[in-house]
């Protein structure tokens, strides 16, 4: 991984490097004592709301979060946003601040600096490459729900080269929340990758970015039969607001 070298963007990755770890560290107490224990999860999920929304804050970006529908605050849903940015995670945490969730990512998020912690205690990292882990991993979810809680799972599971266009949709998020009649919230983040991408170049610049919340999604009644056609509704529906906004 490289730094840009222009200096204006090298400027603000340091101004916002310094900003928003000063205020983790500030917090870092209180994230600690969220995170030791399962019950108090929900205090570490609106920490991490927090500080995502100071990202954004010292940033400079400006989220727009536009629902098709209000959400139940009191709702359980599997999320399945696109993935082209660094900084989707700060978007969905604050655009969806209503609800209590966490994430299930690739376990290469356990080494983020600071970050780590969270995909340490209340999130499921996944590493792919260990077939027992990755199974032990989804076992690991299904728990989740009956507690009330969400799940986000990207289900192009990584970001990929191409965008802002759609990688594949794995199964997996699909396949879960048929066997456990939970709703799919499909979500589409717009700009994101036009602030921070993943070019193997470290920077990011202030703007605006847009993220549209879909309708939920029942799979009330759904058979493992019907994965394919919920995948590929979803992975439709996420494409349709894509090119409606030109990407």
């Amino acid at each position: 991984m490289k730094i840009t070298r222009n200096p204006f963007k090298i400027i603000y990755i340091l101004w916002l490097l310094i900003t928003v770890t000063g205020i983790f560290f500030l917090i870092y107490p209180l994230v600690r004592y969220a995170l030791a224990k399962p019950e108090r999860y929900p205090l570490g999920h609106k920490l991490r709301v927090f500080w995502g929304k100071a990202l954004l804050f010292f940033g400079l970006v400006r989220l727009k979060t536009e629902f098709e529908q209000p959400v139940d605050p009191k709702g359980v849903y599997i999320i399945t946003p696109n993935h082209s940015s660094y900084i989707d995670i700060a978007t969905i945490t604050t655009g969806l601040d209503m609800l209590d969730f966490s994430f299930m990512a690739k376990a290469e998020l356990l080494n983020i600096p600071l970050f780590g912690i969270w995909f340490k205690t209340i999130d499921i990292a996944v590493d792919r490459k260990n077939a027992r882990k990755a199974a032990e991993a989804y076992i690991k979810a299904t728990r989740f729900f009956s507690s009330g809680r969400s799940l986000v799972i990207f289900p192009e599971g990584t970001i990929g080269p191409q965008i802002p266009k759609l990688l594949r949709f794995k199964d997996g998020p699909f396949k879960l929340a048929v066997e456990k009649q939970v709703d799919i919230l499909p979500v589409t983040i717009i700009d994101n990758y036009k602030i921070f991408n993943d070019t193997g170049v470290i920077s990011g610049r202030p703007g605006k970015v847009y993220q549209y919340i879909h309708a939920p999604i029942s799979t009330k009644g759904m058979t493992q039969e019907d994965v394919e056609g919920l995948k590929n509704k979803v992975y439709q529906i996420i494409e349709a607001k894509l090119k409606e906004y030109g990407n």
